[in-house]
């Protein structure tokens, strides 16, 4: 049976500027069509000279991606007949999942993490991070176009401008999952878990307002280390400024005295265990005279120090929602409020 795999309209939504050589982006889309069972095993390529003129390509740009799909095994070859899909064992298919985070921090891990153990042994997940930087975001988004089944996005620090969305609409709506944003201008087609962290920050802190009252002052500590929004900070300023809280905004605890009478609300572990060394060494009370709050829940958290309270958007019941979404398919923009876990610490 003769199948027609590209038509120059296809081929043409893919980049002629991009940095993939046009022979891999055949490549890339052939194998993404069969991976959707677009194509079925057995069907008979357009020839060489066929793909070449409808494609607009060179010959040559043809051949070296026939060539490549058949030491990949993708397709076969036979003599006066053509290219043929090659015979797959469906009980071997995999889904293929593209993940693509700022950086691996403790909660990018715990999320990936999560992700994996839920989405079973069917579901191949390949890490690639950005470094929180726009070109790195695009060209990760460029070079793994085609290549897998879903795209599961941590676009922090990538802000909604008009090329941040050109890139993003080249990934097919109903295979994109965002994680902690939505961008109002990409169209509904695509899929989200995220959460309101300036209104989750004073709700939370509203919830136990009594066990702030013990404290003069409340310090958020900031970090470089690990992802924070920058919502958070207003969240937390409305809500001190709101109940006459004396509060602080700290880049970290390195050069930081500990003061009795403080509330400490850190974004990342290095400072939280900064902290509790502090507490230690000076003989202080932790939960009476000191205040400790940790943003990234871990399986430490509950016995370190007596228990540590924590304020998070769990990671791993985001990533075993990430991997339900995944899974059964499902598609919409999903809602993960943030937890209270209150231990002695506060």
């Amino acid at each position: 049976m003769k199948t027609t795999m590209f038509s120059v309209q296809d081929f043409n939504k893919f980049e002629t500027n991009s940095k993939i050589p046009k022979y891999q982006q055949l490549v890339n889309s052939l194998i993404s069509e069969i991976d959707l069972g677009h194509l079925k095993s057995g069907q008979r390529l357009p020839s060489i000279n066929e793909t070449s003129e409808e494609c607009f390509l060179s010959r040559d740009t043809v051949e070296r991606a026939y060539t490549e799909l058949h030491r990949l095994g993708v397709i076969t070859s036979v003599f006066r007949k053509g290219y043929f899909i090659s015979e797959r064992d469906p009980s071997k298919s995999k889904t293929k999942v593209f993940f693509l985070v700022g950086e691996v921090t403790d909660s990018a891990k715990s999320f990936y993490n999560s992700f994996v153990n839920n989405s079973g042994k069917n579901v191949v997940s390949d890490l690639c991070t950005y470094n929180y930087k726009p070109e790195n975001f695009k060209d990760a988004i460029n070079s793994n176009l085609g290549n897998y089944h879903y795209y599961v996005i941590m676009p922090h620090q990538i802000e909604e401008t008009e090329e941040t969305i050109k890139h993003l609409k080249k990934i097919s709506g109903e295979k994109l999952l965002l994680i902690d944003r939505q961008y109002e201008t990409l169209s509904n087609s695509y899929s989200s878990i995220s959460y309101n962290p300036e209104e989750e920050i004073a709700s939370i802190m509203n919830k136990c307002i009594d066990k702030f009252e013990k404290y003069h002052t409340i310090d958020l500590v900031l970090s470089s280390r690990e992802y924070f929004h920058s919502e958070m900070i207003t969240g937390f300023r409305n809500f001190c400024e709101s109940h006459d809280f004396d509060y602080q905004i700290l880049d970290d605890m390195q050069d930081e005295k500990l003061e009795s009478g403080h509330a400490y609300m850190c974004m990342d572990d290095l400072d939280l265990v900064d902290i509790i060394k502090k507490v230690k060494v000076e003989g202080a009370d932790l939960g009476k005279e000191v205040g400790l709050v940790s943003f990234n829940d871990t399986c430490y958290n509950e016995v370190m120090a007596n228990g540590i309270t924590v304020m998070s958007c769990n990671p791993i019941k985001i990533g075993k929602m990430a991997a339900e979404n995944v899974l059964y398919n499902k598609r919409g923009h999903f809602y993960m409020p943030m937890e209270l876990i209150l231990r002695d610490s506060l």
